[in-house]
């Protein structure tokens, strides 16, 4: 793979020329009669070829690194305390048969179904306006996840990972924040005004945080990368789970179920930089299928943020009712006391 990469980026870096002479008259090919490409389409396909340059190395750079058995054997030292199981973890391993083929074709369909519906109807109010449909559906899909992490943090209080309960009492708080910006914190329900100072820098004129004009380039940043960073611990899950996940990692580690919806979002997400290497999105563009408005990766995100927080709730509530069971010890020192009475 590493090679690969490297040598794909150098080939498309000193044969930019030929590669895009290729494209060209493929894209000719397409139509029926003469056809010359607009400055915009040569531009971008330009850009696109470039930037696949840079992936190429970008992948090269990665993978020649995890291709070195001393880095590897390194960093599975670096993680073995936290990754692999011991004789105390009470969780079970996850099972990949039948449930969740069933959760992850589900998770699919709801994916497809958000997008074709949310893209349609994009100018509908009761659906996308506000206070629309699919904002009160992002808003229950924050405040159910806030209660959910909130209950893990408490379940957790009194097992071996207690420490896992500051994880989950800072997600409670970032989705109670996130679905109270999603009301502009009560503002359209009671009708207060907008402070000045909000007012100057907000897109909405609205009492939130999140529609202020930097603020909407991190929301896109973070929905792109924790896609990615999801899909890729859901991997890391899979395969540690054949050798022995520890409990903790159980804990944090996403489930690949949610895969459709992360991908939907990293298309929908992916920054200008890689706009024009977006092959799937190219694709659907190209059907008149693409991107519109903002709803669809949010929608998507309320499905996601759902399944992590209760799927990790019942692990909290099982690992609770573990560690209330008396020990061997503690049954020991039980018998004779007893047999006295």
């Amino acid at each position: 793979m590493g090679v690969f990469g490297l040598l794909l980026g150098l080939a498309l870096l000193v044969f930019d020329g030929p590669i895009f002479s290729a494209v060209e008259w493929f894209a000719k090919l397409a139509h029926s009669g003469p056809y010359t490409l607009s400055p915009k389409n040569t531009s971008e396909i330009r850009e696109g070829i470039d930037t696949w340059a840079w992936a190429g190395f970008a992948v090269a750079a990665i993978t020649l690194l995890l291709g070195n058995v001393r880095f590897r054997t390194w960093l599975a030292n670096s993680l073995r305390h936290l990754v692999s199981r011991g004789d105390d973890d009470s969780l079970p391993t996850d099972r990949y048969g039948r449930l969740f083929f069933a959760a992850l074709i589900a998770v699919l369909v709801y994916s497809v179904l958000a997008h074709w519906s949310l893209r349609t109807f994009l100018d509908t109010d009761w659906l996308e306006g506000e206070d629309g449909l699919s904002e009160w559906w992002s808003v229950a899909t924050y405040m159910f996840a806030a209660v959910a992490a909130g209950a893990a943090a408490w379940y957790l209080k009194k097992t071996k990972h207690n420490k896992l309960r500051y994880y989950y009492m800072a997600l409670a708080v970032g989705f109670f924040m996130a679905g109270m910006e999603e009301i502009s914190w009560g503002q359209r329900i009671f009708g207060w005004g907008t402070p000045v100072a909000l007012e100057e820098i907000n897109i909405q004129d609205e009492t939130t945080l999140h529609n202020v004009n930097f603020a909407n380039n991190v929301i896109f940043e973070i929905l792109f990368w924790g896609s990615t960073l999801g899909l890729v611990g859901g991997f890391c899950r899979l395969t540690a789970n054949l050798r022995g996940l520890s409990d903790r990692m159980r804990m944090v580690l996403p489930t690949l179920t949610m895969a459709p919806a992360l991908l939907l979002i990293m298309v929908w997400r992916t920054g200008e930089l890689w706009r024009t290497a977006n092959i799937p999105r190219l694709v659907m563009d190209y059907f008149n299928s693409g991107p519109r408005g903002s709803e669809v990766p949010e929608a998507l995100l309320g499905l996601c943020i759902i399944i992590y927080t209760f799927t990790n709730l019942q692990k909290a509530r099982y690992l609770s009712r573990v560690a209330a069971l008396p020990t061997e010890n503690q049954t020991a020192e039980q018998e004779p006391t007893e047999e006295r009475t």
